[in-house]
């Protein structure tokens, strides 16, 4: 006979239990039986038996399978409690013997995401009601669907130490749960999984810094989805006056985190009918009964499904070939060439149904090559694309290069859950080039225009506002904020020191989205006929800046439309391609090369104070601001020009990329500056050079 039970801290203290990794979700249930009874530890049933077997198969000592639940076995449930979020109580209930496997088949294999739902007594419905009844109805909601970890218990707060909860129906104590950030840094560390559900709080008086502390450790953990729940407002609970400033802390979070989904369940909940109301909800308005805990699962699976967070899941990353490590490319014949502008094309869509995609998403660490044949002019030697990083996995970037050997260089910088385009240049192998990535993501990409033999040369100008919807002075006067599907027309040649005959502009174009994430596309006039493309991308209440060059339509304008939602654009001319020979300066491409990244520097860029960077040409650079202190913005320019325009936008945290064409003022350097801390990371994609006749 097996030894009984001692006590409970005891024996998992002095008990080995050998384990599968515990970060990994419980495999398929091999054995074939299951638990339907509750079982508790010193008991004897005949179920034990069974509990023990699936827990053997999980890599657990529990010695030969019989009916005595006794040390080993209580050990063994304890462990899969703690690195399940629960209370190691030992307790079999209905939802342990569940998430064991031991309760119908779990939801497994590659394609399957792991979502993590920490929550308070107020989610706790979801969890309690199932015990109460031994039955698994409300979890089900849910975890037919995913690989789900489900650790909601009452008293539960944010950061600071949670208070003492209810009295556990099974041992009769009283448990103090985890805080949920504490939480993910122990026993859930390297778990959470794809998505992260946040429904905690209502105890906690200030949740400003927890909502920073918690998003920046599901950030380091790869979670690529974190859903947080608005609070209920209520004034029948200690804490209810708290949660209106819970509610505008939550949402001004969102426009610093792209990754983080608000979802508002105060909203959702008062705007049911009274009698739904009062059928989910317990007298203080905020614990809900068991037909709230359905109500509360369903809406939350709606949230996940909508969200596809299975997209990142290994299955639905395949496209592309791994890659191998970065190098130094060989150097391209010395020749110089011309732009010629094309109508936006799009090349390459990998989202279902997208144009040359299949495999899903461009997986982590793998390369794809995007032919151009197509659309390319004859001789050209290099192309503009149009590069967007769609529905992210993790933070990452894309290298666009010449197929063969990858440059140890970034073109566009994406975080998880922020759309971001890019302007890039790259020489061509043939008519093919290749585009990596550090994470897995979905590409789309745009030819916009080539460089050519005999092509037009570029005049750059000082960085002049040409269109600011906002009111704010410019060339053109601005038309306010632009609704979604808008187009106007944009003057440029003939004003602002372009000329008549100038055939294609460098744009540098900021989004200003406001209630709902937008962009802008800029293509040849006349208005009417927009092609299936896209130029710059901003998250709700964020602006977004991307470099494109435009042709000029027959009358020497571009068309501007909003896509997504409403905007305010913002217009930079840099230069312009065309016209008489004179002053041009022809296209000389190189593979990219880092010039500079501050993040060595002994001393980091100090905000407002110019860092020069030498050049003896109007210099390509692909500018990022890595890991910006806050919201603001960085400029690029000859040194002593005062002329100032900014090139991009920074974002708390985040890295953000843009290019831009400079050439060298005083001591023949260009100029680089930030309104807040960053650190500048500029490679270096080519030169404009006096043409040679």
């Amino acid at each position: 006979m097996k030894t009984r039970l001692l006590a409970a801290a005891a024996v998992i203290a002095a008990t080995a239990v050998p384990l599968l990794p515990s970060a990994s979700a419980p495999s398929a249930a091999a054995v074939s039986c299951t638990v339907t009874a509750r079982l508790s530890p010193g008991m004897s049933h005949p179920e034990v038996a069974c509990l023990e077997s699936r827990l053997a198969e999980l890599g657990y000592t529990v010695g030969t399978p019989d009916a005595v639940y006794d040390n080993f076995t209580y050990a063994a449930v304890g462990h899969f409690q703690s690195v399940h979020g629960l209370y190691v109580d030992g307790i079999v209930t209905s939802l342990v013997a569940r998430q064991l496997g031991l309760r119908g088949p779990l939801p497994t294999g590659p394609g399957v995401a792991r979502v993590t739902v920490i929550g308070d007594s107020v989610s706790a419905a979801m969890r309690w009601y199932d015990e109460a009844t031994n039955t698994t109805s409300i979890y089900d909601i849910m975890g037919s669907s995913y690989d789900l970890l489900w650790s909601v218990e009452s008293c539960r707060r944010l950061v600071a130490p949670s208070c003492t909860g209810r009295t556990d129906p099974g041992v009769g104590l009283k448990w103090t749960p985890v805080s949920v950030l504490p939480l993910m840094r122990t026993t859930l560390k390297g778990q959470l999984g794809q998505a992260l559900v946040i429904m905690a709080g209502y105890d906690d008086v200030n949740i400003a810094s927890a909502i920073d502390g918690i998003m920046a450790e599901a950030n380091a953990q790869g979670v690529s989805r974190v859903f947080w729940l608005t609070y209920r407002a209520t004034s029948a609970y200690g804490y209810g006056p708290y949660y209106a400033a819970h509610n505008l802390r939550l949402q001004a979070a969102k426009v610093r985190y792209p990754n983080l989904t608000v979802l508002d369940w105060n909203s959702y909940t008062y705007s049911q009918p009274m009698v739904v109301q009062q059928s989910w909800f317990e007298g203080d308005g905020i614990h809900m009964t068991r037909a709230g805990g359905a109500a509360l699962a369903t809406y939350l699976k709606s949230a996940v499904d909508a969200s596809d967070v299975n997209a990142c899941m290994a299955p639905n990353t395949n496209a592309g070939v791994p890659a191998g490590a970065p190098g130094t490319p060989p150097a391209p014949p010395a020749t110089t060439t011309g732009y010629q502008p094309l109508t936006p094309q799009r090349v390459l869509d990998t989202r279902p149904g997208g144009v040359g995609g299949g495999n899903g998403k461009l997986g982590a660490g793998r390369s794809i090559s995007v032919d151009l044949v197509g659309g390319l002019p004859a001789g050209a030697t290099s192309a503009s694309l149009s590069v967007t990083a769609v529905g992210p996995c993790a933070s990452g970037f894309l290298t666009v290069y010449a197929c063969g050997t990858r440059p140890d260089a970034s073109n566009v910088n994406y975080v998880s859950g922020r759309t971001t385009a890019g302007l890039t240049f790259s020489l061509l192998t043939g008519t093919t080039v290749c585009i990596y990535s550090s994470a897995a993501v979905d590409l789309v990409v745009d030819l916009v225009g080539a460089f050519v033999p005999g092509g037009r040369l570029f005049h750059p100008l000082p960085p002049t506002r040409w269109i600011d919807t906002r009111g704010n002075p410019a060339v053109a006067p601005g038309n306010g904020l632009l609704p979604n599907g808008y187009e106007f027309r944009v003057q440029i040649a003939g004003q602002g020191g372009v000329p008549d005959n100038a055939t294609g502009v460098w744009l540098n174009l900021v989004a200003v989205a406001q209630g709902a994430s937008a962009g802008l596309l800029a293509y040849p006039g006349p208005c009417g006929n927009a092609p299936l493309a896209s130029s710059v991308n901003a998250m709700a209440g964020r602006a977004a800046a991307a470099a494109t060059l435009v042709g000029l339509g027959p009358d020497g304008e571009i068309c501007l439309r909003t896509f997504g939602g409403a905007a305010h654009a913002v217009v930079d001319v840099s230069g312009w391609f065309g016209g008489s020979p004179a002053g041009g300066l022809a296209y000389r491409a190189e593979p990219a090369t880092r010039v500079l990244d501050t993040r060595n520097a002994p001393a980091p860029p100090v905000p407002g104070m110019d860092w020069g960077l030498p050049t003896d040409q109007v210099s390509v650079y692909n500018v990022a601001a890595a890991s910006s202190a806050g919201f603001g913005f960085v400029s690029a320019k000859p040194c002593g020009v005062s002329a100032t325009s900014s090139l991009l936008n920074t974002a708390p945290i985040e890295t953000v990329a843009n290019v831009g064409a400079v050439g060298p003022g005083g001591g023949g350097q260009v100029c680089l500056q930030s309104s807040v801390p960053t650190n500048f990371v500029v490679d270096r994609l080519g030169q404009f050079v006096p043409a040679v006749d």
